[in-house]
């Protein structure tokens, strides 16, 4: 099977598994926003969430894997299974010992949390206190789904992708259940969302235990490992790569807490929008990078240059070729989507408007971070850190700068643009370093690829705009969007043929090859 075939199936089936959870994410927003709307109680629970979301991907998701997969990879590509259990073994000891020690300390240290990442609270002592109660239950969750991380990178370096990418979906499964059961009996309702986020944080864990055990894993207390050394090399610069992201995020939530400058309930429409910008990245461009990092990490401990390139660039164009029309189509059913979807409930015109607003200025910077992600995850396949981690503090210190100079004068569409320039800006430079690095060309020969992807995308843009006002606002927004959705995904395609994106016929031909291949879980 070809690098691309290879990539192409474990993308698939972590699409799969990401899609199913982004649906019963969106199910759980709908819930959410009819709940609490942009109210104290939805912001507490942002604000509350949002440090243990960025230490999942400082010392788990993101780091773990990033760092875990190439080391182990390669392992397993040199043929030594026995050192690759004792290593799984070395790494899980001294992570269970940090993530628990995270937990701890920060359960009690929330009130200073919360005064640090949310400062603008400190004048509402209500909401204060209800938001660190809430930090308070939901900081333990990192060490969950730091464990569940964990299991999750060794998997994947078996190409085991089925199982640890529906942990989300148990996620939401368990907050939806408490929307619907717990919340309403609660008081305050949100309280009950907070232990409905644990729950499903040790059930995710949880479903990844037997399949380890039946590949060959078994616990055993061992902290020393020669691999350990190499993997921490990786891990502390990718954790502060990790973290520069969400550390971005933070920076976003402190301002968007300051309601006199960006308008009340900013932090919650933020936190909506971004939600839904983060359906194609997480589907796509979160799932090809994930998908590609074993046999980029294979290829680069065999020395395969020429072959880790052109696996490089079949990763480019196939984000591409679904990224930038789902960063087309976002921006024109900007308002259709955001109202159709969460306007009800609490979630008033006003909270639409503003959604809507973050969402129209976050699109742009969809394909720089879905490329980024992938090129960030090349660069530690090759083991190299330095260049990925500098471009990405630069590129914080970029962002911060632009929200303060942005949010003045355009409000929470200030905060959003500045997200997406600074993406665009990191994705461009981390190619241009990718070139350097392998001393082969890659944006030329993936520039008309995406030129042609843009232009048709445009094409869809203009069809799915005129269907809208024409026909989908007539409609109820149930059948009115997806009708309009699924028009545009047609035009699209309809676009690929008529303009020669040649991407179009990959697909087809992945789509048939699915179609007549028995159903598989995994990639290995």
């Amino acid at each position: 099977m070809s690098a691309s075939s290879r990539i192409a199936r474990s993308t698939g089936v972590l699409a799969l598994a990401t899609g199913l959870s982004r649906i019963l994410g969106f199910v759980r927003d709908l819930l959410l926003a009819g709940l609490f709307g942009t109210t104290a109680q939805a912001q507490a629970f942002v604000v509350a969430f949002r440090l243990p979301n960025l230490l999942r991907d400082l010392v788990a998701e993101g780091a773990v894997t990033s760092a875990f997969v190439p080391v182990l990879s390669w392992y397993r590509a040199k043929g030594e299974p026995g050192e690759f259990w004792r290593l799984s073994q070395a790494l899980l000891t001294r992570l269970l010992v940090l993530l628990c020690a995270l937990g701890l300390s920060g359960a009690l240290g929330a009130p200073f949390i919360v005064r640090l990442i949310a400062p603008g609270f400190a004048a509402e002592p209500e909401k204060f206190a209800l938001t660190v109660r809430l930090t308070r239950i939901l900081f333990p969750f990192i060490t969950l789904v730091g464990l569940w991380a964990y299991f999750m990178g060794l998997l994947n370096s078996l190409r085991h992708f089925a199982v640890p990418a529906l942990g989300p979906a148990i996620l939401n499964m368990a907050m939806i259940a408490a929307c619907l059961w717990f919340v309403p009996r609660a008081d305050p309702g949100v309280v009950a969302l907070t232990v409905g986020v644990m729950i499903g944080g040790a059930i995710q864990l949880a479903i990844q235990l037997p399949v380890a055990v039946r590949l060959g894993f078994r616990w055993a207390w061992r902290w020393r490992h020669p691999g350990s050394k190499e993997i921490l090399r990786l891990l502390g610069p990718r954790m502060v790569g990790s973290g520069v992201y969400q550390v971005s995020v933070l920076v976003d939530t402190a301002l968007a807490s300051l309601s006199a400058v960006v308008g009340q309930g900013a932090v919650a429409a933020l936190y909506f929008a971004n939600r839904l910008v983060q359906l194609p990245l997480a589907v796509f461009g979160t799932a090809s990078a994930q998908a590609s990092l074993p046999l980029l990490s294979e290829q680069a401990a065999h020395g395969d240059l020429t072959a880790f390139h052109a696996t490089l660039l079949s990763v480019i164009r196939m984000v591409g070729f679904v990224v930038i029309p789902s960063a087309v189509g976002l921006m024109v059913l900007a308002f259709p989507i955001i109202g159709g979807l969460f306007e009800r409930g609490a979630f008033d015109h006003g909270a639409t408007v503003m959604t809507a607003q973050a969402l129209l200025c976050y699109a742009p910077g969809l394909l720089a971070f879905s490329l980024s992600k992938s090129l960030t995850g090349a660069f530690y396949a090759l083991r190299e850190t330095r260049a990925p981690v500098r471009l990405a503090v630069e590129a914080m210190v970029l962002n911060a700068l632009l929200s303060v100079a942005l949010m003045w004068p355009l409000r929470i569409m200030g905060l959003a643009l500045a997200a997406s320039v600074t993406n665009t800006i990191n994705g461009y430079r981390l190619l241009r370093r990718m070139e350097e690095r392998l001393d082969r060309p890659i944006l030329g020969l993936v520039r008309g690829s995406l030129a042609r992807m843009t232009a048709a995308s445009l094409l869809m843009g203009v069809g799915c705009r005129l269907l809208w006002q024409h026909a989908g606002a007539a409609l109820p927004p149930w059948l009115g969007l997806p009708l309009v959705i699924a028009a545009g995904c047609l035009l699209y395609a309809a676009a690929c043929r008529l303009i020669g994106v040649q991407e179009l016929s990959s697909v087809f031909r992945w789509l048939r090859h699915q179609a007549t291949t028995p159903s598989v879980a995994d990639d290995r």
